[in-house]
């Protein structure tokens, strides 16, 4: 997606591309952290290179569409906009304007930033726009005002947008950045410390009395919690308000993290303890998840592999265990392999006595194994 837009950029005037191109590289934009899009280029004056654009801006979870004007003949000019919320800035002066936006008063062509400095102060006075419409609707304003006085919530964590635009809206969208302890994930493979947890709150219906509750996780986050669809949010009734239900949202996530945090530590105890116990015998292991490791073993001049694998339901299901040949491939051309099924096997055990059972399992199989290995890839 991001060649896809830098294409798009070539296209555009070469005064404007480096002011394009950092703002296409600006990332964490907003509540939802996203990224800025270029949808298409045009020129006002029939020259090859463009000097007008179409831009695409997360907000709310929702896309705002604003048109950037720039005069390739005036290059020094700043630009201007055309708005898809035709209430925003419909009567603004033009002191209010130099206030709010003082990277656009003071326009400089030669700073990088100067275009993404306006877009983000321009966002910020759309965000204060909405807040203001919002005031006019009893319920909102409550809610709005007590997510404000919360000692949970920043202002900056919170976007409202009213729906439609230009109208009596229906809809109300509050999204919420929650804070969200996921330090005792840590050995994660993945980066936790860009992890975000977003709440989506849609008030509808009369006196925004319908409501409806989503919840979207950053990539990395959603695949340790296994994608929202698996989660069943708490009910939101009518009379509670945001800042409650907010709180039962977190106490959620931390209910859903506490097993996976359990299953980590109990999956590093059983690793490790395989270290332990054969010392001498390791290939490779997961030192960050703990999810897997792969032993050489010899038996009457017989050697294999041993691979364990552990789910995140790991203890409460048992190791996948599979014996492995080194001499001898199928007729697929991987090397022959059996699972080991019937080991005796407790989740209340200590993680040397699983090891111990499974490793007596395996003992039993050693010759069945190498007889069968032989006889299927000869």
């Amino acid at each position: 997606m991001l060649n896809q837009q830098y294409n798009i950029l070539h296209h555009t005037d070469s005064f404007i591309e480096p002011l394009l191109k950092r703002t296409l590289e600006a990332n964490k934009l907003g509540v939802c952290c996203g990224t800025i899009q270029i949808e298409s280029v045009s020129s006002s004056c029939d020259k090859v290179k463009g000097d007008r654009f179409k831009l695409s801006i997360p907000y709310a979870r929702q896309t705002l569409t604003w048109n950037v004007f720039f005069d390739s003949q005036c290059p020094e000019m700043g630009p201007d906009f055309i708005f898809n919320d035709d209430t925003f800035l419909m009567d603004v002066n033009i002191d209010t304007l130099s206030t709010a936006v003082p990277s656009l008063a003071k326009w400089n062509i030669h700073d990088k930033d100067a275009l993404l400095n306006v877009l983000m102060e321009l966002l910020s006075c759309y965000k204060q726009h909405q807040i203001q419409l919002l005031q006019k609707q009893d319920r909102l304003k409550l809610e709005y005002s007590m997510l404000m006085g919360s000692s949970e919530i920043a202002p900056e964590d919170v976007e409202v947008m009213l729906l439609p635009f230009g109208s009596k809206p229906t809809e109300a969208k509050f999204l919420i950045s929650l804070s969200i302890d996921v330090s005792q994930l840590q050995n994660s493979s993945f980066e936790l410390e860009n992890d975000i947890v977003m709440l989506l709150v849609t008030f509808c219906g009369p006196n925004w009395n319908r409501i409806i509750p989503q919840l979207y996780f950053s990539k990395s986050l959603e695949q340790i919690l296994g994608g929202t669809s698996a989660l069943h949010l708490p009910h939101y009734p009518a009379d509670k308000c945001l800042t409650d239900y907010i709180l039962e949202i977190k106490m959620y996530i931390a209910e859903k993290i506490k097993p996976l945090v359990q299953s980590l530590e109990k999956r590093r105890l059983f690793v490790t303890t395989v270290l332990a116990l054969q010392p001498g015998s390791l290939i490779e292991f997961d030192a960050t998840d703990y999810r897997y490791i792969t032993l050489l073993l010899e038996r009457q001049d017989f050697s294999y592999m041993l691979h364990f694998r552990l789910s995140s339901a790991f203890p409460t299901e048992k190791p996948t265990v599979v014996m492995q040949s080194i001499y001898h491939m199928t007729r697929l051309r991987f090397p022959y392999e059996e699972k080991v099924e019937n080991f005796d096997y407790s989740n209340q055990w200590a993680p040397a006595e699983m090891i111990e059972e499974i490793l007596l399992s395996v003992n039993r199989m050693v010759e069945k194994f190498k007889d069968n290995s032989i006889e299927i890839c000869s």
